[in-house]
């Protein structure tokens, strides 16, 4: 079965039409068809609540919330065992995006949909989409092209520097002192510091903080903790670090987040 552009197995409940691609946020709500498809289009979509069990050609995925997916065109896949509610943002590309951009719609590759900087891109298109004032489109336009940036970051990096930021994202709930990374390693804490900025685009600690924040979503997202107890699990310092770090990234305050 093919899906059109725009055309997805959950109910569309908002659509925002660009001039190279088209945004849509996706519910599924009671039901969910098990069909093979595949879409017109590639396109991405961030799992914002629930998720499903994906089966393509060569492998199975667990869509779980804050999961980043690519879809290439013509690419077959079912979906089962759906949870509900369940809520996708999807970034689809045009035809003719390749006109207005110097990237084709396969640019993106499946690998480089875990980069943090696209996830929190997705975010912040998430957000102007429900902000909705005169400068939402300039800015959500601004977020999509930072996208592309993000991918295009994307290139080989040490294997060392690939363990370090496993181990990151492994301790997520700490800000790990760079000394013990430096020992762990057994590298030079400046060369961590200047590696890291050279190969991931931002600072260890801004990493850091970046994770949490990642965590954060899901935790606001999908649970009913409190701010407070949400920030003792992160490992922010206290909760008035975590409003703070979460504004600075996201834009909105957690408990204005949380109600969009």
């Amino acid at each position: 079965m093919k899906l059109e552009q725009s055309e997805y197995t959950g109910i569309t409940s908002e659509k925002y039409d660009f001039n190279s691609y088209v945004l849509s946020i996706v519910n599924f709500q009671t039901s969910a068809p098990e069909d093979w498809h595949h879409h017109e289009n590639t396109h991405l979509s961030l799992v914002l609540q629930g998720g499903s069990r994906e089966s393509r050609k060569k492998e199975e995925i667990q869509l779980t919330p804050g999961k980043i997916i690519l879809y290439n065109e013509g690419e077959l896949h079912s979906n089962r065992y759906t949870a509900f509610p369940s809520k996708h943002l999807i970034v689809e590309l045009k035809k003719d995006f390749h006109k207005t951009n110097s990237l084709s719609p396969k640019h993106f590759s499946t690998s480089n949909t875990a980069n943090i900087d696209i996830y929190l891109n997705l975010l912040n298109i998430y957000n102007e989409l429900h902000l909705g004032d005169i400068y939402s489109a300039e800015t959500i336009d601004f977020s999509f092209n930072q996208l592309l940036k993000s991918d295009q970051n994307s290139s080989y990096i040490p294997v060392w520097m690939n363990s370090l930021r496993e181990v990151i994202e492994d301790r997520w709930d700490e800000f790990i002192p760079l000394k013990d990374l430096a020992t762990i390693f057994n590298v030079h804490t400046v060369t961590i510091s200047r590696y890291f900025k050279k190969y991931y685009k931002c600072t260890l600690g801004d990493y850091m903080r970046k994770i949490k924040v990642e965590r954060a979503v899901f935790f606001l997202l999908n649970t009913n903790k409190s701010i407070s107890e949400i920030s003792d699990i992160c490992g922010f310092t206290d909760q008035s670090h975590m409003i703070k770090v979460f504004k600075l990234y996201i834009g909105f305050l957690p408990n204005q987040f949380r109600s969009i």
